[in-house]
């Protein structure tokens, strides 16, 4: 993902230089690296593409070194506890506006960076109030450079559209692929099982750290999934064939109603 920014970024037109911090990335790649120390007194704007885990040491490293004017975004998938670190560590939190495009794969590394990721995509401002109005104008204009929408919500409420819209699909999926028989029976898999199960490839550590942060609303949206799931399983103990079809007719429709929505949605600007 933050390879992907910074390609974006080049290709683009939202900035005209970019450096990269990262140990593991080729230094005869296409983005300069300069240490964590270097970029904060350097950088007019950076982008923390870091695991939520280390988000603490990383801002508190860069704290001493931020130049007054610098402004700073995110991308990670969880809000209240990034805005929570920004407030006990930076100088100047009113200069961070969180961002979470939805979007991505679960591939890793800058090998696998994209620079047309974020075309299209989603992306959410977490806004916790006490931002500068022209910080957070900025740092919109960025995202919708890279080719994003952008939508403003709290952190809070991020959070929650977060637990429904990806953090409990992973869950489910990585589930599900828990049970799959480990023999001879996965060569005869066709691609909507691969389909449905495509997301439980994604870094076990990585989702660890973001179910862990956002527990209570994956498990909000827990419940309402086993309530659905069990409403299938009621029928089908039945055989209630009426009942079985009206719940999974509701399921189609909420998949027409994403569809619907997706071939509407806007580009590159914000949602009103």
């Amino acid at each position: 993902m933050g390879g992907s920014a910074a390609l974006a970024a080049l290709q683009r037109g939202a900035a005209t230089e970019v450096r990269g911090v990262d140990p593991g990335l080729d230094r005869t790649g296409p983005i300069p690296l300069i240490s964590l120390e270097e970029v904060g007194a350097w950088a007019d704007l950076l982008v923390l593409a870091v695991p939520i885990e280390a988000m603490a040491d990383v801002m508190r490293s860069l704290a001493p070194y931020l130049r007054p004017e610098t402004l700073l975004t995110d991308l990670a998938s969880v809000k209240v506890p990034v805005a929570e670190l920004a407030r006990r560590h930076l100088p100047r939190p009113e200069l961070v506006v969180g961002a979470h495009p939805m979007t991505g794969s679960h591939a890793v590394g800058f090998a696998a960076a994209d620079p047309d990721l974020f075309a299209g995509a989603p992306c959410i401002l977490a806004l916790s109030g006490g931002e500068a109005p022209y910080v957070v104008d900025r740092i919109e204009e960025f995202w919708q450079c890279l080719g994003a929408f952008t939508v403003r919500k709290s952190p809070e409420e991020h959070d929650a559209i977060a637990a429904a819209l990806s953090h409990l699909p992973h869950v489910v999926a990585f589930a599900y692929a828990m049970g799959l028989p480990g023999d001879e029976r996965l060569e005869l898999a066709g691609p909507g099982l691969r389909d449905f199960i495509r997301i439980a490839r994604s870094n076990p550590k990585l989702w660890c750290e973001i179910l862990l942060m956002n527990r209570k609303r994956v498990a909000e949206e827990a419940a309402r999934f086993t309530k659905n799931l069990g409403a299938i399983l009621e029928a089908l103990e039945r055989a209630d064939r009426p009942e079985l079809e009206r719940v999974l007719e509701k399921g189609r429709a909420s998949v027409n109603e994403l569809d619907r929505r997706q071939r509407t949605k806007p580009t590159g600007e914000r949602r009103k």
